[in-house]
């Protein structure tokens, strides 16, 4: 489903006579036209994947490698923090240190919706791994979105570009 940001959510039933409002409007992007549906480059809704791993679990591994797994999905993406709708951030249950939500307020994403939860103790499952889902605007082809996976994570998702 194609959310857009602002403007109207349509509950027609595929009449675009009964859209309703939902909030702040946005100008419709270029190449817009109504009735017909964003363009596939219209600013939407995406989530974006990544994970990574510390070597043992301490309060300065786990802020600092979720950072770095942050910054970098963040730039590879061209994620402005306007842009950003919230993140969600799992880790196994080895990591008890502190909480990975701590690097984002440390780059300033503070204002961002924040969430932690820990991930399912999967027998044989990646050890002391954070993994990180983050829901923000984009006008990116889904194919050109890239999910970052580092360290001892990178063989998670080999199947997806990076």
């Amino acid at each position: 489903m194609n959310q857009e940001r602002g403007g109207t959510a349509d509950t027609s039933g595929g009449r675009p006579d009964a859209a309703v409002p939902t909030g702040s409007a946005r100008p419709a992007p270029a190449g817009a036209v109504a009735g017909n549906g964003p363009p596939a480059t219209a600013e939407r809704l995406v989530a974006l994947r990544g994970a990574t791993t510390v070597e043992a679990d301490s309060r300065e591994a786990v802020v600092g490698r979720t950072g770095e797994l942050l910054a970098a999905l963040l730039e590879r993406n061209g994620v402005a923090h306007d842009e950003l709708v919230s993140i969600i951030f799992t880790s196994t249950r080895d990591l008890r240190s502190e909480f990975p939500a701590v690097a984002a307020r440390a780059l300033g994403l503070g204002d961002v919706p924040l969430l932690c939860a820990c991930e399912l103790d999967v027998a044989g499952g990646n050890p002391r791994t954070i993994r990180v889902l983050v829901h923000c605007y984009s006008s990116r082809p889904r194919p050109t979105l890239r999910h970052v996976y580092l360290h001892n994570a990178k063989h998670l998702r080999d199947d997806l570009p990076g």
